[in-house]
């Protein structure tokens, strides 16, 4: 059987001790352990086990203690084991090595254990050095098993008969031209396009709002999903409004920016948009926290932020009531209509 939780602090637990200083030889408990090759020989590049035993007084605590390496062999992993019938004061480990040498005999160094009392004191030990033999992973009768190794070949001279070496040239000219050509009419079109004019933040983010109620993403249980949609909708109306960053940033940052940019009499509404954009948050990691009623509100809550931030309106020729009729939420929709919440009205807003 084997347990891989408990141990795992106590991984901790000693190297921060060994790093400290704290876990040095020293008065503790008498300890001691030995580590053996599990499969010999090893081949060139596999994977082999050490295994790792350690004889301590009963209640204590081992694990061995390590880096990226042990000497020319890099360390892949440990795991401690738990054999039937072994010893109350006995510990085993076993260690995961990559033979990345040469073939030979080779040494691994000592591996350092560290042990816990059960009083708590803590001792670093180390085993003694354990041999191992690595071997060629070629056959025993080709030559480089020896070890000559011989260089790679050089390279092949491919004799090409002087026309064709002129079509290749020729045929290369002809697709670059042709490349050159695809790419000034592309470049030449992206010119010509005309520019498509953003809305205005607020319109824009209304008529997002309004799509997004229309969706229905809480009726399917898409709890992450309607967070999500609703606090990038809040996040570009805001950047968008204020001229700021907002794209890959964190709620708290996009925060701190807006402080800094809003006018006075808007700061009262970031409140507003702290709620949307934490709730947001809270439901992204946890959607056991997620409540009907906190949806509701924090919808009501951007058609609110929008309404105190929008910029006053300027005179310009009245485009009639279609846009009005566009932007407006359906009724009966999942969530409450937050773009005209509050009261306000056109004319309202207007004022």
């Amino acid at each position: 059987m084997r347990r891989t939780l408990p141990v795992t602090a106590l991984f901790a637990l000693v190297a921060a001790t060994a790093a400290s200083g704290a876990g040095q030889p020293g008065p503790g408990p008498p300890s001691s352990a030995v580590a053996e090759v599990v499969a010999e020989p090893v081949e060139v590049g596999d994977v082999f086990e050490l295994e790792v035993v350690v004889e301590h007084p009963e209640g204590a605590e081992a694990a061995p203690v390590l880096e990226e390496s042990l000497g020319d062999f890099r360390v892949l992993g440990a795991v401690p084991l738990e054999a039937d019938g072994a010893p109350a004061g006995e510990s085993r480990f076993r260690l995961r090595l990559g033979a990345f040498v040469l073939p030979g005999d080779h040494e691994i160094p000592p591996v350092p254990v560290g042990v816990r009392a059960a009083n708590g004191e803590l001792a670093l030990i180390e085993t003694p050095p354990a041999p191992v033999r690595v071997v060629s992973s070629l056959p025993p009768e080709s030559e480089a098993a020896e070890g000559d190794i011989h260089d790679i070949r050089g390279p092949f001279e491919l004799n090409v008969p002087p026309r064709w070496g002129a079509i290749g040239l020729l045929a290369l000219g002809v697709l670059v031209l042709l490349a050159a050509a695809w790419w000034f009419w592309r470049r030449r079109g992206a010119r010509e396009a005309p520019a498509v004019p953003l809305p205005p933040p607020a319109a824009e983010a209304e008529a997002a709002l309004a799509r997004l109620a229309r969706e229905g993403l809480l009726e399917r249980g898409d709890v992450v999903g309607y967070y999500e949609r609703l606090a990038g909708i809040m996040k570009r109306y805001a950047g968008r409004r204020f001229e700021t960053a907002w794209s890959e940033r964190t709620t708290g940052e996009i925060l701190r920016d807006l402080r800094l940019r809003a006018a006075p009499e808007h700061r009262e509404a970031l409140t507003l948009l702290a709620s949307i954009l934490g709730e947001a948050d809270l439901a992204k990691f946890s959607e056991r926290a997620f409540r009907p009623d906190a949806a509701q509100s924090r919808f009501r809550e951007a058609g609110m932020f929008l309404d105190r931030t929008r910029p006053p309106l300027t005179a310009e020729p009245d485009s009639g009531d279609a846009r009005e009729e566009e932007l407006a939420l359906p009724s009966g929709a999942a969530v409450p209509p937050a773009v005209m919440s509050g009261g306000t009205s056109r004319e309202g807003r207007a004022r």
